[in-house]
């Protein structure tokens, strides 16, 4: 026969209030039964240590240790004291006599670490990590506390973890030239509701996964971390693919707050991984910068006090939405590429340029991106430079634009279309852009409040009258009128006008 393993798993874990839960006291006496009601104890139970036991006692944070049933039993009713049991199955159920149980989850106080902010718990979580990828993988539950790691955290395929929340689990990394969680060729591990607080300085990164000789960094899920003080990158992942990355918040961090790398260099990229309700906030190099990424999707992001907000290199279909830069020099940057689209993306108190296009980029659609509030230093809301094509629709602009290269606008703030280079004007009512006048005695005065300071108003004779001079703009009143005049007194030509402002 053999023994099938109870307790130590994150659903062994009950706490007060119970709003209708079996709940567990602190250091509550638990007995085994074979019914719900009355029944025989069971009193033939071992600990981890294979040290015979009939009672186990509950932790500080109502959790069961890890227990060995009697022989061939996979179910038990647990019984702490109150007015009911409940059902507890085994984790697993060995194919032969002989076979060892698979952990599924562990905590990592069973491999000895402490989480009192004093003891190095490096060697006990890695022991953790490893009898987990041992028995094929598994989930370490970290109990709230500050695990102290001197040194490195190396992670493998199939391992998970989960944290009692960003505010509680610390993963403190003192080393300032290691990172705290790192792994090569890693699929499938999710990292959730912990802390990684860095020392503050040096090179090491929160988390750090590269690829060397798998297809990719695949199915990778961080959620609700929080990331902070590393002298690298709070979350650097090379070749990530089919991954998700879910209110991750990254925060002084001497790199880049979220560094997802995939080199067009290589046959391998990046693809397929959305990152959502993401934050970087004050960290040195820039927020978010996608390397060579494809089909990745970032919604509901933020960054805080960066140079650049977002940097996107040498990126396939890549869509921003909803997301924002503030207090950035750069907001957006797109560097090549194709494909990319951005919907509903805002500046606030930029002090450089709030979207920059550049290094050939192609297909770029903007879409409800608004500048707001730029600070003093700020020259530029859209820059578009040769080489560069993008669909611009519904910009909202406070500082100038400078579009050197090919841009399709669409409400483009002075009541014009602007298509491949040609400018559809609305015409009619007091606003009237385009129109005709008539000379008479060389001058005539248009009335229209389309103009302004430093319009360009083109003119071209429509029907020749009189003696035919060359008309020119020769006083204009801003949002009132301007006056036509021709160099010759006795001109009576009708003369066509357009009114265009700058970008």
């Amino acid at each position: 026969m053999a023994r099938y393993q109870y307790g130590a798993g994150i659903a062994d874990f009950v706490v007060r209030p119970s709003d209708g839960l079996w709940t567990v006291a602190t250091g509550a006496v638990v007995t085994f039964w074979d019914a719900a009601v009355d029944g025989v104890q069971y009193t033939d139970l071992q600990d981890a240590g294979g040290s015979a036991i009939s009672e186990v006692h509950a932790s500080e944070y109502g959790g069961l240790p890890r227990v060995l049933g009697p022989d061939g039993v996979t179910g038990m009713w647990a019984d702490a004291g109150g007015s009911s049991r409940v059902w507890m199955e085994a984790h697993q159920v060995p194919t032969t006599s002989t076979a060892k149980p698979v952990l599924d989850w562990l905590n990592i106080k069973d491999f000895g670490a402490q989480g009192d902010g004093v003891t190095d718990d490096t060697a006990a979580a890695q022991a953790a990590i490893g009898a987990a990828s041992t028995a094929g993988g598994g989930t370490l539950y970290v109990p709230a506390g500050r695990y102290i790691l001197n040194g490195s955290l190396t992670w493998a395929s199939g391992v998970s973890a989960i944290g009692a929340g960003a505010r509680a689990s610390i993963l403190q990394s003192t080393n300032p030239n290691l990172d705290c969680i790192t792994g090569t060729d890693l699929s499938d591990v999710t990292l959730q509701g912990l802390q990684l607080s860095g020392p503050g300085r040096g090179f090491g990164s929160g988390v750090r996964f590269t690829r060397f000789s798998a297809p990719a960094t695949a199915g990778i899920t961080l959620r609700d971390l929080l990331i902070q003080s590393f002298g690298g990158d709070g979350v650097f992942c090379h070749q990530l693919a089919g991954s998700v990355l879910h209110r991750v918040r990254v925060r002084t961090c001497s790199g880049t707050g979220f560094h997802l790398q995939a080199p067009t260099d290589t046959v391998l990229g990046g693809a397929s991984t959305s990152l959502v309700g993401c934050t970087a906030e004050g960290c040195v190099t820039g927020g978010f910068w996608l390397d060579g990424m494809a089909y990745t999707s970032l919604a509901g992001c933020g960054v805080q006090q960066s140079p650049v907000g977002y940097r996107l290199d040498g990126c396939t279909a890549v869509t921003l939405t909803g997301c924002g830069a503030e207090q950035c020099t750069t907001g957006l940057t797109v560097y090549g590429g194709t494909g990319t689209t951005a919907s509903g993306f805002t500046t606030q108190e930029s002090d450089g340029t709030s979207v920059w296009l550049t290094g050939s980029a192609k297909g770029v659609v903007l879409t409800g991106v608004t500048e707001t509030a730029p600070a003093t230093a700020a020259t530029t809301c859209l820059r578009a430079d040769a080489g560069t094509t993008a669909t611009v629709i519904g910009l909202t602009a406070a500082k100038p634009n400078t579009l050197t290269g090919t841009v399709n606008r669409v409400d483009s703030g002075d009541g014009s279309t602007v298509l491949a280079g040609k400018t559809v004007v609305p015409s009619g009512g007091g606003a009237a852009r385009m129109g005709t006048a008539v000379l008479a005695a060389g001058t005539v005065t248009v009335n229209t409040t389309a103009i302004a300071a430093n319009s360009v108003v083109q003119l071209t004779v429509q029907t020749p009258g009189g003696t035919v001079g060359t008309p020119y703009v020769n006083a204009r009143t801003a949002s009132t009128s301007f006056v036509i005049k021709s160099t010759s007194a006795s001109d009576t030509s009708t003369v066509g006008w357009r009114i265009l402002d700058p970008s």
